[in-house]
């Protein structure tokens, strides 16, 4: 079982020869207390910003596309993105084999495909629908067709009309071999002329991502991400960072502490002790995976989780 904030922490009291922390105080600490539980954050965000690819903050992110939705965001806790990890999952019900997606520089994206975002008419569901309703209830219908197909989920809805400002009419429910299916409100209606299945990833300037063409179903695809985890707060809360690397960041928040104080000589001695700590777990973990290293570019003054490093075909 990983070691606790609280474990942590008290470690660093322990070398300070303070009082040390209990589950039932931790939240109510003060002082010297306090100063070592922001230190051993401190410490581990430190470790983290040092290397982007340490294989404990590796993660393999899953997300289900929405039909007629060209743009999907990266998670938030990204630091690093490996773009030539994208790859469709198989579904026989969606009848996709799987397989990976091309990168497409953004430029070239904006050349020759960037008229798919023109293509697209988007509303959502105002209520509720049961599989069998014929009338489809929307927030707006602008930008419809006076007569066309819709896609819900993986449902395809047909109409023949557009009954007002917030209503299709003359509906026909799982139309093109699809189910007719119960959708919430909320839900994304989406009408297109073109789309299908994804072949092309395409980083954004905003660190986003495009694939073109746009999915005409709830196709999955997968990539992989180096996180930057969040501090720890409860007493509790464990880091990601194994625990026979406990003394490095044992070492790093001792010599924050110290900072904090003002005792510059036990710093220096300290955080000496820590950076020798990190290069040691570098050699360990990255450094002899060269070929992780070579295939991303870290970007400059990295300084928080919004700023995130792509890999590069």
């Amino acid at each position: 079982m990983a070691e606790s904030f609280l474990t942590h922490t008290n470690r660093v009291i322990a070398r300070l020869n303070e009082v040390q922390l209990t589950s039932s105080n931790f939240t109510s600490s003060r002082g010297i207390q306090t100063q070592c539980k922001n230190a051993v954050n401190e410490a581990v965000r430190f470790i983290n910003q040092k290397e982007f690819q340490y294989p404990f903050n590796h993660t393999t992110k899953t997300e289900t596309l929405t039909a007629g939705t060209f743009k999907y965001s990266i998670p938030t806790d990204a630091k690093t993105v490996d773009y030539n990890t994208f790859r469709l999952v198989k579904d026989s019900d969606l009848a996709t084999s799987g397989g990976k997606l091309r990168t497409t520089d953004y430029n070239d994206y904006v050349n020759s495909y960037i008229t798919q975002e023109d293509e697209i008419s988007t509303t959502t569901l105002s209520t509720s629908h049961t599989d069998s309703v014929t009338t489809i209830t929307v927030v707006s219908t602008t930008g419809f067709n006076s007569a066309g197909t819709l896609f819900i989920g993986n449902e395809q809805v047909t109409y023949t009309a557009i009954g007002s400002s917030t209503t299709f009419t003359g509906v026909t429910r799982g139309a093109n071999g699809t189910t007719e299916s119960a959708h919430d409100s909320g839900v994304q209606v989406a009408q297109f002329e073109r789309g299908g299945i994804p072949q092309s990833v395409i980083r954004t300037p905003d660190n986003n991502y495009i694939l073109y063409p746009f999915p005409t179903k709830s196709f999955s695809i997968k990539y992989d991400y180096f996180s930057f985890p969040t501090d720890m707060t409860a007493h509790s809360d464990t880091t990601t960072i194994p625990d026979r690397f406990a003394p490095i960041i044992a070492d790093g928040a001792t010599a924050f502490v110290y900072q904090y104080r003002g005792e510059t000589q036990q710093y220096g001695i300290n955080f000496a002790r820590f950076e020798q700590g990190i290069k040691n777990m570098q050699t360990l973990l990255v450094n002899r995976f060269d070929y992780i290293r070579s295939t991303f570019i870290p970007r400059q003054g990295y300084s928080n989780t919004s700023d995130i490093t792509t890999r590069v075909s």
